[in-house]
C-alpha cells in the first residue's frame, strides 16, 4: 500500500506555460486527499487519469484565488457526473459561505452532499488509520499548514500464522494495528500475530503559503516528506518578506532543522523560467532537495521491518 503524491500545480499566483497554480493530491488506499485546488486542477486530474469517482477530501490552506478558484468548476463537474458520494471540504471558516454563495449564483445544485468542516490552529482530525494536524502559519489572515501522518503499527503482521490458525481475513487489519478480535467464543490476540519491532507511520507536511517560522519546524519534525513553498530565491528576500512567502534557502533550513527525509520545493513565482538557482541554494543546506514539476509523482513505499 504505497502513498502517491501528485503535484498538480507548482506555480504561485498565476499559471505559466509549464506550471499550473497550486494543488497537491495524496493518494492512499484509493482515497484522494487534496491540498488546495487552484484554477485548472481538474484538467491536471484528467491528464493523469485519476478520475473523480473516488472518496475525496479537500483541504484548503487559505482563501487566495490561486488556491481556491478550482473548487467551483469541480462542483459543476461532479454534479454533471451525478456523483453520489459525499465530498468533504476542510478550510478557513469563510470558505463555506464563499462556496454556498457562488454555487447559488451559478445555479449549481449538487447531486452529492458537501460536508464542510472549518479548521483552526492546532486542529487534529482523526481519520482512523491516519490523522491530519493543522497549524496557523504566517501568510496573513487565516492561513494554515498541514501534517498528514499514519498511525504506527505494532510490527509486521504474520499472515502465515493467521492462515494456519484460521483467522478470517476480514480481521487481519484489525489485528495488525494492535487490536484484539473476538469471533464467537474465540479471542485472537494481536500480540500473537504481530512480529516486532513497531513500524512508524509515514508522514507528509505541506507548508501552504507562509513565511518561515519555528512552528513549521515542529510540524515537520522527522517527516518523510516536506512539501514547501519556495516562491523566491534569496536575491529577492525583501520581496519574500513583503509578500509573506519563503525563499528556497529558508525552506532548506527548515527541512534541516526538522530532520525530514526529503524536501520538495513548489509554489514558484512566475518570474522564474529556470529554477536552477532554487535548487543550488537549497542543496547547499539540505542536499535531499528536489524541484516539483507539474504532473510529477512521488511515491512513499509501504514500510515493512
Amino acid at each position: 500500500m504505497d502513498i502517491d503524491i501528485f503535484f498538480l500545480g507548482t506555480s504561485s499566483g498565476v499559471p505559466t506555460v509549464e506550471r499550473n497554480v497550486p494543488s497537491i493530491l495524496i493518494r492512499r488506499k484509493g482515497e484522494h486527499i487534496y491540498f488546495d485546488f487552484g484554477e485548472g486542477t481538474q484538467r491536471q486530474i484528467f491528464r493523469l487519469g485519476l478520475g473523480f469517482s473516488k472518496k475525496m477530501k479537500i483541504f484548503i490552506s487559505h482563501l487566495h484565488g490561486d488556491h481556491i478558484f478550482g473548487l467551483l468548476p469541480l462542483m459543476q463537474t461532479l454534479t454533471l457526473f451525478k456523483r453520489r458520494y459525499p465530498l468533504e471540504i476542510y478550510g478557513p471558516v469563510k470558505l463555506e459561505s464563499f462556496l454556498k454563495y457562488n454555487m447559488e449564483l451559478l445555479d449549481i445544485e449538487p447531486t452529492f452532499e458537501i460536508v464542510f468542516k472549518p479548521i483552526y490552529h492546532n486542529t487534529i482530525l482523526d481519520f482512523g488509520e491516519y490523522y491530519i494536524k493543522v497549524i496557523r502559519n504566517l501568510h496573513g489572515g487565516l492561513s494554515y499548514s498541514f501534517r498528514i501522518e499514519e498511525k504506527g503499527r505494532p510490527g509486521r503482521f504474520n499472515a502465515d500464522k493467521a492462515t494456519k490458525d484460521g483467522v478470517p481475513k476480514e480481521y487481519w487489519s484489525i489485528l495488525a494495528r494492535g487490536e484484539d478480535v473476538k469471533v464467537g467464543d474465540k479471542i485472537y490476540c494481536s500480540k500473537d500475530y504481530v512480529i516486532p519491532p513497531p513500524i512508524r507511520g509515514r508522514s507528509i507536511v505541506y507548508s501552504g503559503d507562509t513565511m518561515a517560522f519555528d512552528g513549521l519546524i515542529e510540524l515537520a519534525r522527522d517527516a518523510d516528506v516536506l512539501i514547501s513553498e519556495a516562491t523566491f530565491t534569496s536575491e529577492l528576500k525583501d520581496r519574500s518578506i513583503e509578500t509573506m512567502h519563503m525563499t528556497a534557502l529558508e525552506a532548506a533550513k527548515i527541512a534541516r532543522e526538522a530532520g525530514v527525509k526529503i524536501l520538495v520545493l513548489t509554489h514558484f513565482s512566475a518570474r522564474y523560467n529556470d529554477l536552477t538557482n532554487h535548487l543550488i541554494e537549497a542543496r547547499k543546506i539540505f542536499p535531499a532537495t528536489f524541484i516539483a514539476k507539474d504532473l510529477d509523482v512521488l511515491t512513499i513505499p509501504y514500510v515493512t521491518p
